[in-house]
């Protein structure tokens, strides 16, 4: 999910979410500030005063880097700019004291309520909406997110930004006619703001969903995302969806200067280092993708998909105990999802001591994993391949039995220990030792 809200008469806020997770990036600009609020409403002098010192505040605190103190104490001061006009008259401060507790997880609460008192104030003040909407999206409530979005353009037909997030869930929900409502919704933003970038990276997207029914549609893609960064040259989005796209062309080098520039640009892009450490997985890039999916997992350490990754490349790079730590730590997350399975067994069969009981746990982990897959089609090549190593485990167990029967009973006979037969090399598929599973995000990657 991605916002943007336009300048309001006293602040300029820019915020960005990704899809599925992403990073928020706030900024506050006091130009054009004016003796009224956006309703109309005169500003006295004592509530321009506080509001200044209030916006002064926010910016030594996203300078410094919020937390619950930092969060609270803003608010309360653009509260007191909003308490001193008027009653309470004084949207744009509630609206800001709702931003400020909305930094911290832990006073999303006081967000949603100081967003609601903008609305008390101007019922018609799209930003609080749009704000409230990406709250709701954010706790799994899309459809009353979907709501305040188009509320939000109801009040305000010029909310670019209502016009982006309600394209962005249709887009996601792609059902009966989406698709073609998301596209008129960007161009509807476009026609508002011309040069609003978060639209034509959306725009992007779609066309990129689209390339799989008509591949024509990447060409059409790259002008779009060609165009945006004309515009705004240090929008990391964009160079996310770049990425994407050159993915899907097989422009795996252009690909991996995309998603660098976003992270570059963006250095808490989690989207952009899941994308840039699936690929470098991919040709066994281990010590980038240990970066990556390392920083990927400092910025959301629920992420499965990260710890997966991290796995992946820990376990390319022979730094096996570490690799099962992620792997467990995954599955401890999600024991539903297949993935760590499959890893494990991985990890026990190719990589471990080569020992009866790690073969049997690596063949108890590949069954785990085949009873989660079953009938998952993203997982059917996994599934045979799991299958089929699980028969080369047997083989594997019998043989090593066989040898060892063998040399007992020449030990027995008098022949002593040392000349026996060896037992044979763990039988390993194509595919096997050395070979990381596919990729940890999925192959049309995480976009924003």
């Amino acid at each position: 999910m991605e916002a943007i809200t336009r300048p309001s008469v006293l602040i300029a806020l820019l915020l960005s979410a990704g899809c599925g997770g992403g990073s928020e990036n706030v900024r506050v600009n006091t130009g054009g500030a004016g003796p009224r609020t956006t309703g109309g409403t005169h500003v006295s002098a004592a509530a321009s005063e506080a509001f200044s010192d209030a916006v002064q505040a926010w910016r030594q605190s996203a300078s410094a880097g919020w937390n619950q103190e930092r969060c609270e104490s803003v608010a309360e001061k653009f509260k007191t700019a909003a308490e001193e006009n008027q009653g309470g008259r004084f949207v744009e401060a509630w609206f800001n004291a709702g931003l400020a507790y909305a930094q911290c997880n832990q006073t999303q609460g006081q967000a949603v309520a100081m967003f609601n008192k903008a609305l008390e104030v101007n019922q018609n003040y799209a930003p609080a909406r749009v704000q409230l909407g990406l709250i709701a999206n954010r706790e799994g409530r899309s459809g009353e997110a979907f709501s305040s979005f188009q509320r939000a353009i109801q009040g305000d037909a010029q909310s670019v930004e209502a016009y982006v997030n309600l394209a962005i869930l249709q887009r996601q929900r792609a059902q009966g006619s989406d698709l073609q409502e998301a596209q008129q919704n960007l161009r509807r933003a476009l026609a508002v703001d011309a040069q609003y970038v978060p639209a034509f990276n959306q725009l992007a997207l779609l066309y990129l969903d689209d390339a799989e029914r008509n591949p024509q549609m990447l060409k059409l893609a790259n002008v779009v995302c060609k165009q945006a960064t004309t515009i705004d040259p240090n929008y990391a989005p964009v160079y996310n969806t770049w990425g994407l796209i050159r993915v899907r062309e097989g422009n795996i080098v252009g690909a991996l200067a995309n998603f660098e520039r976003a992270f570059t640009l963006n250095d808490r892009f989690f989207e952009a280092y899941m994308n840039f450490g699936s690929i470098t997985l991919s040709f066994r890039g281990y010590e980038d993708a240990k970066k990556a999916f390392s920083k990927a997992k400092g910025l959301s350490p629920r992420s499965y998909d990260a710890r997966i990754g991290l796995g992946v490349a820990l376990r390319g790079l022979d730094q096996i105990e570490q690799a099962e730590a992620e792997y467990n730590g995954a599955r401890e997350m999600d024991s539903g999802r297949p993935d760590s399975y499959f890893n494990l067994g991985l990890l026990y069969q190719d990589y471990k001591s080569g020992s009866i009981p790690d073969f049997q746990r690596a063949k108890s982990y590949f069954g785990d994993f085949v009873s989660h897959a079953s009938g998952r089609q993203a997982y059917g090549s996994m599934v045979e391949q799991a299958q089929q190593r699980m028969r080369n485990i047997e083989e594997t167990i019998q043989a090593l039995r066989e040898a060892a029967a063998i040399e007992q009973q020449a030990a027995q006979q008098g022949g002593g220990g040392g000349g026996g037969a060896q037992p044979p090399p763990p039988a390993v598929p194509a595919g096997g030792r050395g070979q990381p599973p596919p990729p940890a995000v999925p192959a049309t990657g995480r976009g924003r």
